[in-house]
């Protein structure tokens, strides 16, 4: 019950993240290191402030809220528990993703796998000791299970402060930074903004599309959540080439180098899709056997077969959606990847879905195509989108280049 309103707070802290990749990777393209660092400094410190404030309302109104969601009375103290100590919890999270969105910008991407991989797993070790208790650490149940994630994110935090403040990865950011100054921080929440705009939507919209699945039964409830834990593995691809296009168009535009961030983001999409076809073909040959691993119910693995059946082929066009965002937001052009995701999900998704599946009467199969038809149209149209060329624009104003200072993965 607590994750409509975690979500919610998440949407401020990747929104933003994304904007500090950008600004990031263009003013490093553009040789101007000072500006980035500067850049950096403000987004930490508004993330900061913003973290605190968001955590305040949150830990106060986390009752309220809950009871109007219609928290179930016997989940509703375990829902308050574990959403009040991820709200102490805010600043934390913000620090972490701050420094993950800089570590794109720089290219870093490979070094900072390794940090988010080091935190899942001191997560996953946590849990167990925090939960149920084991030798000195007393059984917290939900609580300890939020304490977990807490501390797993707070050695991410912690290491990038480190980093961010040492120099150790391209960036040396200084104390005087943080101090607020609007003319830095303006352009940061004109990029920023539609990103939070775009990840609150499309949380509230799964959130409504959870209510339309469980529409039609715990079994289909069971094959629907399985067969998008199938499906996310495979958009790690998508995630991933999302984050190498966000940095590599953002250095490119920094250094003015227009027709090579063309090629960069015609290249990158066009890789992505027929990385993804390929995954799809894969998985639509393993796909029995893939469900098998996480249920035994044949009739949760039946719908989910023929889940994976039909929505599976907009994977690749989900591909296309993602890589076209990455482009505009590597471009810190983030209004057109907000209103396509609105539309994708609010507009497409939800009614197409409501229509097929419950209106007409095709049951799970109209919900299925309702959902695959909502990721092929919008990752065309933003496609065509792109193809108008108005991103290949910088939204940085650098001081001039000494030198190329483009960065690459290590």
């Amino acid at each position: 019950m607590a994750w409509p309103i975690l979500f919610f707070f998440m949407s401020f802290a990747g929104g933003f993240q994304a904007a500090g990749s950008t600004f990031v990777a263009q003013y490093f393209g553009a040789g101007d290191r000072r500006g980035a660092e500067e850049s950096a400094g403000q987004l930490l410190g508004f993330l900061g402030l913003l973290s605190v404030v968001l955590g305040a309302l949150g830990y106060s109104l986390a009752p309220t809220v809950l009871r109007l969601i219609r928290a179930p009375a016997e989940v509703f103290p375990f829902a308050l528990t574990y959403l009040r100590i991820e709200c102490m919890g805010l600043p934390i999270m913000f620090m972490a993703q701050a420094f993950g969105g800089f570590m794109v910008g720089l290219g870093q991407t490979r070094f900072l796998m390794y940090i988010n991989a080091s935190s899942l797993l001191l997560n996953a070790v946590l849990d167990p000791l925090f939960i149920f208790g084991v030798g000195p650490f007393p059984a917290l149940g939900v609580a300890g299970a939020a304490w977990a994630t807490v501390l797993s994110r707070a050695v991410v935090a912690a290491i990038g402060l480190f980093i961010l403040f040492s120099g150790r990865r391209g960036l040396r950011l200084s104390p005087r930074y943080l101090r607020p100054k609007l003319f830095k921080v303006l352009p940061i929440l004109r990029v920023g903004l539609p990103n939070v705009l775009d990840q609150a939507s499309t949380s509230f919209g799964f959130v409504v599309m959870m209510g339309l699945v469980a529409g039609f039964g715990t079994t289909v409830v069971a094959a629907y959540t399985v067969g998008n834990r199938i499906i996310n593995l495979i958009n790690v691809v998508s995630w991933g080439a999302g984050s190498a296009l966000v940095a590599m168009i953002g250095q490119n535009l920094g250094a003015e180098r227009y027709e090579r961030a063309g090629q960069v983001a015609r290249r990158g999409i066009l890789a992505t899709f027929l990385a993804l076809i390929g995954l799809y073909g894969l998985t639509l040959l393993l796909r029995r056997p893939m469900f098998a691993l996480f249920v035994r119910d044949p009739a949760v693995i039946q719908e989910g077969v023929w889940y994976i059946m039909i929505f599976g082929i907009s994977i690749p066009f989900f591909g296309l959606f993602d890589a076209a965002a990455a482009v505009f937001r590597g471009a810190g052009h983030t209004v057109p990847p907000m209103l396509m995701a609105i539309v994708r999900l609010w507009g497409l998704r939800v009614f197409l879905s409501w229509l097929f599946g419950y209106q007409l009467g095709f049951g799970t199969t109209g919900m299925w195509v309702g959902m695959t038809l909502s990721n092929v149209l919008a990752g065309v149209a933003l496609v065509l989108w792109l193809r108008r060329g108005t991103w290949k624009r910088r939204v940085v104003r650098a001081a001039p280049a000494l030198g190329s200072s483009t960065l690459t993965s290590k």
